[in-house]
């Protein structure tokens, strides 16, 4: 008996041992590239671009793989970065483009990470007019410029400028001649989101950044849906819903989705919907595989 017991007790120490070591080496390797990414963003500029002699554009290249590692680490296990963290990725990206101002890759990734996740609309927008300056012929900086300003800032009149000039460079696309007009038209940011993330989608190769894109796509397609809901309701029985539960009594939608990040969606005043989550995960157990297509009862 004893002899039977004795294997299973070092497989179970062993498969112990291998869990504990993995979290470990998780974590140091974590840890370890925070504190040289910090040490880089203290750097000034001059004395950064001093250190790796006339080898510019391949640190840049190293330095901007090594954060998206740290990122990657911990989105991976689910972790938030803190407020402190996120100024330091601000100040990464900074002297990263210190290097290579003409480089668009981190760039990109600020607008997809200060803003949407961080909150640093300021610190991305201080990136992106860098950008537009050392790239004058690319529309994107000053597309995302007038998003953020029409999005996040809520000032279409702000926004405006920055989207006309982006529809006067080289190559940018026929929908931004428009953009503008569309933006000041549609009198919520739910659909300028989803126009917005789509076309983020489509530039972003990373799998891992793409599905936390997608995963913001999905829940801002809800929310659109349900806004959409509202406004029948209120075609219908010429008043508005007092909950958003009152769209699926009255036979509006058949039910109300879940919301992939975990929080509830409520009714504002105003029409509009919003969730408890803010767009940041807070329930991992719950199912989120709902859609927002096909709900009408109609």
């Amino acid at each position: 008996m004893k002899r039977c017991l004795l294997p299973c007790i070092i497989g179970l120490f062993a498969l112990i041992l291998s869990v504990l070591t993995t979290e470990s080496v998780h974590y140091i390797r974590e840890r370890h590239s925070h504190e040289v990414l910090t040490r880089i963003s203290d750097l000034p500029a001059s004395l950064l671009k001093a250190s790796v002699l006339e080898f510019h554009g391949v640190s840049a290249d190293l330095l901007l793989l090594k954060t998206f590692t740290w990122v990657g680490m911990k989105i991976g296990v689910g972790a938030d970065l803190t407020r402190e963290e996120w100024k330091q990725l601000a100040g990464i990206i900074d002297r990263i483009t210190d290097l290579d101002r003409r480089f668009w890759d981190p760039y990109l990734f600020a607008e997809m990470m200060l803003t949407w996740q961080g909150g640093m609309v300021e610190e991305a927008n201080r990136l992106l007019i860098k950008a537009s300056e050392a790239n004058p012929d690319d529309y994107r900086p000053l597309y995302f410029l007038g998003f953020n300003e029409f999005y996040f800032r809520k000032d279409a009149a702000r926004a405006a400028p920055f989207l006309r000039q982006a529809a006067l460079k080289p190559g940018a696309p026929g929908f931004l001649k428009g953009l503008a007009a569309r933006f000041s038209l549609y009198g919520r940011q739910t659909l300028a989101g989803i126009i917005f993330l789509k076309g983020l989608i489509k530039q972003t190769t990373d799998e891992k950044t793409k599905k936390y894109l997608q995963k913001r796509l999905e829940t801002l397609e809800i929310i659109n849906m349900l806004e959409n809901a509202v406004t029948s309701y209120k075609e219908k029985f010429g008043h508005s819903p007092k909950t958003i539960h009152d769209l699926v009594t009255d036979e509006i939608i058949q039910y109300v989705p879940k919301d992939p990040y975990g929080g509830e969606f409520i009714l504002l005043k105003n029409g509009s919907v919003y969730t408890t989550s803010g767009l940041i995960n807070h329930d991992r157990s719950r199912n989120t595989k709902e859609r927002p297509g096909n709900l009408s009862s109609k």
